[in-house]
């Protein structure tokens, strides 16, 4: 079914910030497209789950996010639900994530599938400053096409930086019709399951549960890597027992 391309009108960044002030924490959260919503938890820590304002994603939506985690703060970002870009019907979409980690402050976000429909084209983006003292746990997952098909078009660009340096700078074009067919890239695999860790511990990866491995790539700074399967389908993935092996829980 196709729905109806969105509006091409700027809605306001969604704003998650989180800050300790007297021993407790302070959160500042305001919505856009995405709804953020503080949910129950330890004291220890601020857990915010992230849901759809609105149908998303559709052709001329830009999703914008926000984060900002404040010194000796914990955040743990949920997605309430996976995201599926639609057929935009030649209307590009915009997805944009911006990520600030303080001294001492530390991110967890173990992030839903984002599924790109067959007719959407979508640039999704994630710009993640990380201070020396800060860390960082992110697990992506692109998932190309619903079932049965191969999927839109999809630009992944990645911007990582520890202590103001370049730790990781990607720029990925998955087009069906000619970027997924060139050497070395996905040729008939559908799913990018990525892990994400800037100053935390990444393991080696263990096997996922149909016998398919990820890899481990270590990153110019000490302490950041970039974990990744490429896979057939989203239940061939050993991520989920990647990020349970780091010890970093959300729940």
């Amino acid at each position: 079914m196709l729905l109806p391309a969105g509006p091409v009108a700027r809605t306001p960044p969604t704003v998650v910030r989180v800050r300790r002030e007297h021993g407790r924490l302070r959160t500042v959260l305001r919505g856009g497209l995405l709804r953020p919503q503080r949910l129950h938890g330890p004291d220890d820590r601020c857990r915010v789950g992230l849901l759809a304002a609105t149908a998303l994603l559709l052709g001329g939506d830009v999703v914008e996010l926000e984060v900002d985690v404040g010194p000796g703060v914990t955040l743990d970002l949920v997605d309430v639900a996976g995201t599926v870009a639609y057929d935009g019907r030649g209307v590009p979409a915009d997805w944009r994530v911006d990520v600030r980690v303080a001294d001492g402050g530390r991110l967890r976000w173990a992030g839903e599938p984002f599924v790109v429909a067959d007719g959407a084209d979508v640039t999704r983006s994630l710009d993640l400053a990380v201070a020396d003292g800060g860390r960082a746990l992110l697990r992506e997952t692109l998932v190309l096409g619903r079932t049965g098909q191969q999927g839109g078009r999809l630009r992944s660009r990645t911007e990582v930086r520890r202590g103001g340096r370049p730790v990781l700078v990607e720029d990925a074009r998955l087009d069906p019709a000619t970027h997924r067919r060139l050497p070395g890239m996905l040729g008939e695999l559908r799913v990018l399951d990525s892990l994400l860790a800037v100053g935390a511990d990444l393991p080696e990866p263990p096997v996922g549960p149909t016998g398919h491995r990820a890899s481990r790539f270590s990153l110019p700074e000490p302490g950041c890597a970039l974990g990744r399967a490429l896979l057939p389908d989203l239940a061939s993935s050993p991520v989920h027992r990647w990020w349970a092996a780091t010890g970093e829980t959300v729940d």
